[in-house]
């Protein structure tokens, strides 16, 4: 490399940070941007440096102990330099250098943490200061993770369109994030009430203290710091409610953004959350994680490195987010199903049924099933009795008809909403208000 490809003296000096007879390690500036000169060897004749571009906010953890100069090097994650310069501060010579590749002797110890406290002159005191007068967002970049969208697309330089950005990218994580946050809620909290109204407006009033709070932002491959807020809850009375509101943030981190998947983080997946909430919460990221245009990396914090969000056992896919209908040529009469099928005849008079969900045509059918203890307790309502009721449930133009005798009373429930698990909740419900009033 050429002699003259970095003068040093057209850096800005801010000050020495170590001072041991000579500078042991330099702040300096140049265009804005921030550099730390450590002097890692002294030769005969000449002395042998470390520069390293980092941060401001790096200087601030390195300054007040929460980052060892070790680290600080080892994750930073700019090219570094050696720069040999004679006494006389002639430069001898200038080498490109990856840290990983940096000779272990030239490296701080393990524990070189310091121990600084700046003088009311020092640059670093108002410096420190500034960032302590933040320090509700100071505290919230410490606990943040980082996700970061990258494309592969070379034609815009690596830029991401906006609306490519906001309509997809971003809007399938929020859409992610927010099914979960009620999924979770309701997996959780789900026994405190049989109204479901309830829940929900429970759950409605709290999501803004349970949003992520964006704490930082980088141009470029787009990349963004989120962190769980765990400090501005006060809107939030239920204790119970409100240590799951500062947990489920970082729950969501470790569920869902995933790095590795590992079977016992999916068999908690698939244990805990019904198909319709794993869709709801895994098919927006799967979109992205399995679209070859574009990379989704996270790091656990600012000052770790980056790793991509990429399942290459497709099948971990097919069990979190099952494709396969299940055969329902027999339902069994506790799954409470009428099923309607719609036949499709080829041009080779091949046959093939399909299984239309959620729809109910202008058609009438008819079957029976029994309620029993664990159908009231799916939806949260615990009987402590045993019971077995039968329903007479059939289907007619476009509603769903359920029709129920206990205790000698008629309990009747007619959904147009086509949705035959919305009507089954209805009617237990109703049933178990009754059995509640009756106590």
């Amino acid at each position: 490399m050429k002699r003259n490809s970095i003068d040093l003296s057209k850096f800005k000096k801010i000050e020495d940070i170590i001072f041991l007879d000579e500078p042991i390690l330099s702040h300096l500036v140049k265009n804005n941007k921030h550099f730390l000169l450590y002097l890692i060897d002294s030769l005969d004749n000449s002395d042998l440096y470390l520069l390293l571009e980092v941060e401001e906010e790096t200087i601030y953890y390195y300054l007040t102990g929460k980052l060892s100069l070790r680290n600080l090097i080892l994750e930073n994650e700019n090219i570094c330099y050696t720069v040999e310069q004679d006494f006389n501060g002639s430069l001898i010579e200038v080498n490109v250098i990856q840290n990983e590749y940096l000779d272990n002797n030239y490296l701080p110890a393990v524990d070189s943490f310091l121990n600084y406290n700046p003088t009311f002159e020092s640059y670093y005191y108002s410096f420190i200061k500034e960032y302590e007068s933040k320090s509700y967002l100071n505290t919230l970049r410490e606990k943040a993770f980082y996700l970061k969208i990258s494309t592969k697309n070379k034609k815009f330089a690596n830029t991401i369109g906006f609306n490519e950005l906001a309509n997809n990218l971003l809007s399938n994580i929020s859409t992610s994030f927010k099914s979960f946050l009620k999924a979770d809620f309701f997996v959780v909290f789900k026994n405190i009430t049989s109204d479901q109204n309830r829940l929900n407006k429970i759950f409605n009033n709290i999501l803004p203290d349970i949003d992520y709070r964006m704490v930082d932002l980088k141009f470029g491959s787009f990349e963004i710091g989120l962190a769980v807020d765990d400090v501005m809850k006060g809107n939030i009375e239920n204790k119970e409610m409100k240590e799951w509101a500062i947990k489920v943030g970082n729950k969501y981190k470790d569920i869902v953004l995933d790095d590795t998947y590992d079977e016992n983080n999916v068999k908690r997946i698939v244990d805990t959350y019904t198909v319709d909430d794993r869709k709801k919460i895994f098919n927006p990221i799967f979109k992205i994680t399995e679209n070859s245009d574009f990379n989704l990396e996270i790091k656990k914090n600012k000052l770790s490195k980056y790793s991509t969000l990429q399942i290459k056992d497709k099948s971990i896919i097919e069990r979190i987010v099952p494709n396969v209908i299940e055969d329902i040529s027999k339902p069994d009469a506790k799954e409470y199903q009428i099923v309607n099928l719609t036949t499709v005849v080829d041009k080779n008079k091949k046959v093939k049924s399909i299984n239309i969900e959620n729809t109910l045509f202008n058609s009438t059918d008819e079957t029976e099933a029994i309620l029993n203890n664990k159908d009231f307790e799916k939806y949260g309502f615990i009987i402590n009795t045993e019971i077995s009721i039968k329903v007479h449930i059939k289907t007619e133009k476009n509603l769903i008809i359920l029709v129920s005798n206990f205790d000698d009373l008629v309990f009747e429930v007619k959904d147009s909403s086509g949705k035959f698990e919305d009507g089954i909740r209805k009617l237990i419900h109703n049933i178990y208000e009754y059995i509640l009033n009756k106590k």
